[in-house]
Order: C-alpha cells, then sequence, then structure tokens
C-alpha cells in the first residue's frame, strides 16, 4: 500500500537546491537522478501560511480564507489568524478515516484539531500548551525535549528573530531543528500513517536574515563574514537528516521534498502609504511624525480612496464606499501608477501588479485585497508603516530583512511508483494535493479544480 512522506523545506529556492548548492545535499540529489523535479509556482502573494495550505488542499487564497498573518475584527482592528479562520479542507480533512495522517509544524495549524492520526501545531504556536498537540499524549513528548520554548520557533512572536544576533539565531535555529527532527524519526517509526507532512522553518530564519553574508550581489553585502557559509552549511544539515529519515520509510514510501516559495534578496523597501498619501488616494485624520504601525484608526475614511498593507510584498484595499461607481478606474489608475514608481536610485523596477479578480476565485471575501504588488518582483518589500519621510526605507518596526520570498519554491518527488522524468520545467502549487490523494488512492473531491502532475 503506497505511502506519502512530504518533507517541507520553508522558502527552499530551486536556485540554490537545484543547482548552486546540490553537490552538498547527497539526498536531495539522488531524489532528483531518480524521480521527478520542478519549480513550483507559489500562490499570490507567496505568503507562508497561505502557500503551504494552498499546496495541501488544491485551493486559492480566497478558498482558504486567509491572505495573511492578520485579518480585521468587526472594528477593523488587526488579528493574527489562526488555523480556526482555514475555510476549506486541508488534507488530513479529505483523507477523514480513510486514510492515517501526521501532520507536524505545518503553518497555520495552531490550534490543532482532533484528526484521524496526530497533529502538532507550527510556529504561530505562543507557548506549549494542549492546543498545539494532538492526541494529548504528543505533548509530553514535546514537554521531555531539552529546549521545549525553542520547539516551535527560535523566539516568541512573529518576527522575533529579526531582533536576534546571528550567533544566536543560527545556534537556535539548530536547536529547534534538532528537536523537531527527533519527533520526526520518533513517529515516523513508532506510529502507523499514509501521509506524513512536516515543514522545517529553520530555513526560512536564516535565510531572512542571511542572505547579504554570501550573496555578493546584495547591495549590503558583507564580504569576509564569518557567516558566509551559515545558510549553505545549514541546508547541507537538513540533507543528512532528510538522508536519515529516507532510512526510516519502506519501499511503498513516495517521497517528496517541496518549499513553498523561494527566496530573493532584498534591496529595501516601498513606504506604500507614503506613497498613497503622496498620490492623494490615503488621508490621515492627523498628521504622523514618529515611526507607527499602520492602524485603520489612523485613517479619515471618509476621504480615503484607498489603503496599503504588506510586508514583503504590498497589497492596497480600495475604499469602495469611497470610490463608488468609479472602483475599476481607480483601480486601473493606482496599478499603472505603481508600476511607474523607480527604486531608490531613480531607475526603473519591474513591478507586477495584480488585480484580485484575475487571481481569486472568491473576491467577496471581506479578507481580499484588490491589488497585489510585487515591487521588482519582490527585490523590494512593502513597509506599510507611517511616520517616515520619503518613499524608501529600510526596515519597519518589526525589523529588517536580508532578503524576502520570490515566486517560486522546489519540487522532488521520488518513488517506485512515480516516473522517473527528470526536471519537467513549472509545476503550480495547488497541484500536489490532487497528486498525493491520487497516489494514495483517495477520490479527489470535485471542488478542487486543478489537475494532478501525470507522475503515475
Amino acid at each position: 500500500m503506497t505511502k506519502v512522506l512530504l518533507f517541507g523545506i520553508d522558502g527552499a529556492p530551486p536556485e540554490l537546491v537545484f543547482d548552486k548548492w546540490l553537490d552538498v545535499l547527497p539526498n536531495i540529489k539522488k531524489l532528483m537522478a531518480s524521480g521527478t523535479y520542478a519549480r513550483l509556482n507559489s500562490t499570490i502573494p507567496p505568503s507562508t501560511i497561505v502557500a503551504w495550505n494552498a499546496m495541501l488542499s488544491g485551493k486559492d487564497s480566497s478558498e482558504i480564507g486567509v491572505f495573511s498573518y492578520t485579518k480585521k475584527d468587526k472594528n477593523g482592528h488587526a488579528q493574527l489568524v489562526s488555523s480556526k479562520d482555514i475555510q476549506c479542507k486541508i488534507m488530513w480533512d479529505i483523507l477523514g478515516k480513510q486514510k492515517k495522517t501526521i501532520a507536524l509544524f505545518v503553518p497555520l495549524s495552531y490550534p490543532v484539531k482532533p484528526i484521524n492520526g496526530i497533529m502538532v501545531s507550527d510556529f504561530l504556536t505562543p507557548l506549549v500548551n494542549e492546543q498545539c498537540a494532538y492526541p494529548e499524549r504528543i505533548l509530553e513528548k514535546i514537554e521531555a525535549m531539552e529546549y521545549p520554548d525553542l520547539f516551535f520557533d527560535v523566539v516568541e512572536g512573529l518576527g522575533g528573530h529579526k531582533g536576534l544576533d546571528i550567533p544566536t539565531l543560527i545556534d537556535r535555529t539548530y536547536k529547534m531543528t534538532d528537536m523537531q527532527v527527533k519527533l520526526i524519526k520518533d513517529l515516523i517509526v513508532n506510529e502507523q500513517w499514509d501521509f506524513f507532512a512536516t515543514v522545517m522553518i529553520g530555513s526560512d530564519r536564516l535565510q531572512h536574515m542571511l542572505w547579504g553574508h554570501f550573496d555578493e550581489t546584495h547591495r549590503k553585502f558583507i564580504s569576509n563574514s564569518p557567516h558566509k557559509d551559515a545558510l549553505k552549511n545549514y541546508y547541507s544539515y537538513l540533507d543528512s537528516k532528510l538522508g536519515e529519515i529516507m532510512k526510516l520509510v519502506d519501499d511503498d514510501t513516495v517521497i517528496i521534498v517541496a518549499s513553498d516559495h523561494g527566496m530573493i534578496k532584498q534591496e529595501g523597501k516601498i513606504n506604500i502609504n507614503n506613497w498613497l498619501i503622496q498620490e492623494g488616494y490615503l488621508v490621515l485624520k492627523k498628521e504622523i511624525t514618529e515611526r507607527t504601525k499602520f492602524s485603520i484608526d489612523l485613517v479619515d475614511t471618509e476621504k480615503t480612496i484607498a489603503y496599503g498593507g504588506g510586508a514583503y510584498n504590498a497589497r492596497i484595499n480600495i475604499n469602495k464606499a469611497k470610490a463608488g461607481a468609479h472602483y475599476e478606474k481607480i483601480l486601473t489608475e493606482i496599478a499603472h501608477k505603481l508600476k511607474q514608481i523607480p527604486d531608490d536610485r531613480g531607475k526603473p523596477i519591474d513591478t507586477k501588479v495584480y488585480m484580485a479578480k484575475d487571481i481569486y476565485k472568491n473576491t467577496s471575501h471581506p479578507e481580499c485585497p484588490d491589488l497585489i504588488i510585487y515591487f521588482d518582483d519582490l527585490r523590494w518589500a512593502s513597509n506599510p508603516d507611517l511616520g517616515q519621510d520619503g518613499l524608501y526605507s529600510w526596515k519597519t518596526a518589526v525589523g529588517a530583512d536580508s532578503a524576502g520570498h520570490s515566486r517560486q519554491g522546489c519540487f522532488i518527488i521520488y518513488g517506485e511508483q512515480v516516473k522517473k522524468l527528470g526536471m519537467v520545467g513549472d509545476l503550480d502549487i495547488q497541484q500536489v494535493a490532487p497528486t498525493i490523494l491520487k497516489l494514495l488512492g483517495v477520490k479527489t473531491p470535485e471542488d478542487i479544480k486543478v489537475e494532478t502532475i501525470d507522475l503515475v
């Protein structure tokens, strides 16, 4: 009976995994040589919590019901999303009683829920508690780890890794990953499962902060950095752990190594709300002179046409009550103007603007943004903070990044049951879910409209 093991490496870029660092990744190299692999087109935008759930549901953001790390409460204030906000069936829901699932560290799985198998939550877990593991006996394994406070992330709080010095970040990333791999190996051997999914978040944490230490094209490249090989060494370490895991599964197991998106150097941040103010689309109740996180409370909604948000990409929401019958015209006008924004040196940049109607099936969702913007194809990030002069900045209230998310991740699949096709170009992240279902012999629900990957 076929089983499927999905080993997720958060943010793993095909440029590094398939090319630059392949020789230090012998286990991944073996899977590629004996299987099929591709660049994986991520969701729009390539957000961690959205992309992994798209991979495991076959749905887009609007169907999943989550567009970013926050949502608006009844007063319009931002609050952190959770697994309770997911509005579609994820793989373990689809498999139900037919197949046993073990799902570890999949983003947006806190709080966990009862499934036919085992679930351990993700980096959004606030503390080790009874809501982070199902069944409850698994919680005891986490509490018995050497550093339980580091089990889910390198520091408590979303974005907190940006405040760590590099040696501490690296040390904590290895400690976290060691504990996570220990649990993976334990459950692979000692529990029953048909589908096993796990996501390694350590790669993401290091990539965001270390890109300028090895990428000589980075505008803030640190020559002779003592950490120039730190990220490559971590990938080599992850590959060795993958090799240990591969030895624990039988020949009936199909192995998938995948990432939710890639990574790309970050040139800087464009102050999206400053631009909207400058262009007359956003009006504040009063002038903001100190760095302040954006809040709808600061906005004069009777005079405002649009306001912005986002992090590695920008998003813009149109005040439809104010725009009225001019909505489409305003949308087109803003999209055109955004593409004209140069970099801080006055040079043109390759900005891509996506309209909700072109990328989402459910544009009526209350959280759905009207525009998604990739400044210079994600080389420039978005800064929604207020109180800064000008159009460009180098950090937000949370901190600075050396890299941001890029459009494509990795997909590698290997097993006696799948075709050995080598490199097959580009695939879509939503194709992964129906492909796994086919491998497991489970009928794909009719509401999943994407095609399977032709591998069986």
